[in-house]
C-alpha cells in the first residue's frame, strides 16, 4: 500500500514537472515572440528610413535591444505628439495675450511698427509678413500675430525689452510680483522643449510629468481657466506618469 502510494506521489511529481516544463517553454516562447515584435526585413529598413544613429541612443536607452528601442522611439512620437498640444496651449495663450496688451499699451494694432525691435526680432516680423504674402493674404495684424514663431514672443520678455515693453506693458499680463527674468528663464526652457518636439528628438529621458507641469503653470499665469482647460482636454496624462525617468525635466526650481 505504502510502495503504491509513493509510485502515485512520484508519478505525480512527474507529471506535474512536465506539465511546468511545458509552460515555461511556452511562456520562453510567447515571451521571445513578443520580444522580437518586428521582423529583421522590417528592423533594416527602419535603419535606412531612421538612420543608424538615431536609432542608437535608442537602443543604449534600452540596454542593446533592438526591438525594445522601437518601442521606445514609438513611445517618444505618442508623447511628443501630446505633449505639443499642451505647449501649444502656452504659445497660442501668450502670443495673444501679449498683442492684446502691447495693441492697449502702444495705441496701435501693429504695434510692432511703433516700438523698436532688436534684429532678430524684426527679421522674424518681416519673415512673418513675407510667408503671408506668399499666401496671397492681406497683412492683417491678426494674421502677423499667428504667423510670428514662439521664440519672438519669448524674446519680448528678455531684458532687452524691460524698458521698453515690459515696464510699461508687460507686466500687466502676468500674476503680481512676477519676475521678469524668473518668467524669461522658464518660457525659454519650454521654448527648447518645443523646438526638440518640432525637429522630432528624443524627449522620453526627461522628467515629462514635471514638465507637463511646469508648462500648464506658466499658461495659468496668462489664465488659469485656460490652464485648467488644457489640463482637462488634453492626451498627455494619459500617455504618461508623473514618475520621473530620465533627468530634470525645465529644471526650474524658483516660483513667483
Amino acid at each position: 500500500m505504502t510502495l503504491f502510494k509513493t509510485r502515485t506521489v512520484g508519478t505525480c511529481l512527474s507529471a506535474a514537472v512536465h506539465h511546468s516544463s511545458h509552460k515555461k517553454a511556452t511562456r520562453t516562447l510567447a515571451d521571445k515572440q513578443a520580444k522580437n515584435k518586428y521582423s529583421d526585413e522590417m528592423i533594416a529598413a527602419l535603419e535606412q528610413s531612421l538612420s543608424g544613429d538615431r536609432l542608437n541612443s535608442y537602443v543604449l536607452m534600452a540596454n542593446g535591444n533592438i526591438n525594445d528601442a522601437i518601442g521606445l522611439h514609438e513611445q517618444n512620437t505618442e508623447r511628443s505628439e501630446a505633449l505639443y498640444g499642451v505647449i501649444q496651449g502656452l504659445e497660442i495663450s501668450l502670443r495673444n495675450a501679449m498683442h492684446r496688451a502691447l495693441q492697449a499699451g502702444v495705441g496701435f494694432a501693429d504695434w510692432y511698427e511703433h516700438v523698436q525691435l532688436k534684429e532678430p526680432e524684426s527679421e522674424a516680423l518681416q519673415f512673418a509678413k513675407e510667408m503671408i504674402v506668399r499666401r496671397r493674404k492681406p497683412l492683417s495684424a491678426s494674421r502677423i500675430v499667428a504667423q510670428l514663431n514662439f521664440g519672438f514672443w519669448v524674446r519680448l520678455t528678455s531684458g532687452d525689452y524691460e524698458k521698453a515693453l515690459w515696464v510699461p506693458h508687460l507686466y500687466k499680463i502676468f500674476p503680481t510680483k512676477t519676475k521678469r527674468t524668473k518668467l524669461c528663464n522658464r518660457l525659454n526652457k519650454i521654448k527648447d522643449l518645443r523646438n526638440k518636439i518640432a525637429h522630432h528628438e528624443r524627449i522620453i529621458d526627461r522628467d515629462l510629468g514635471r514638465d507637463y507641469e511646469q508648462i500648464l503653470e506658466a499658461i495659468a499665469w496668462v489664465c488659469p481657466l485656460t490652464s485648467a482647460w488644457v489640463n482637462g482636454s488634453n492626451r498627455f496624462k494619459k500617455l504618461t506618469t508623473a514618475s520621473s525617468q530620465g533627468s530634470a525635466g525645465l529644471d526650474d526650481e524658483e516660483h513667483f
